[in-house]
């Protein structure tokens, strides 16, 4: 089995292939819901009131099909 952080890095760059990625996008939350079922929540910088602010701008839930592809159940943009 690969390493949870191949695995996750192999989930994002699959979810990238199908969209495109957030303005300002700094990171990525990945968590195993159930079998191969994953939520992802991307994390984009913003500014307000002169503080640079952190928030989620997408979350996604997606099957992991193989390791070269995933589908997106359902999705969410907070942009």
């Amino acid at each position: 089995f690969p390493s949870h952080d191949t695995l996750t890095t192999n989930i994002e760059s699959l979810l990238f292939k199908q969209i495109n990625k957030p303005t300002n996008y700094i990171g990525n939350k990945i968590v195993n819901v159930y079998d191969d079922k994953y939520r992802i929540n991307l994390y984009c910088e913003f500014e307000e009131d002169q503080l640079v602010k952190k928030r989620i701008c997408g979350s996604y839930f997606v099957k992991l099909v193989n390791k070269s592809k995933i589908d997106i159940i359902h999705s969410s943009n907070k942009v």
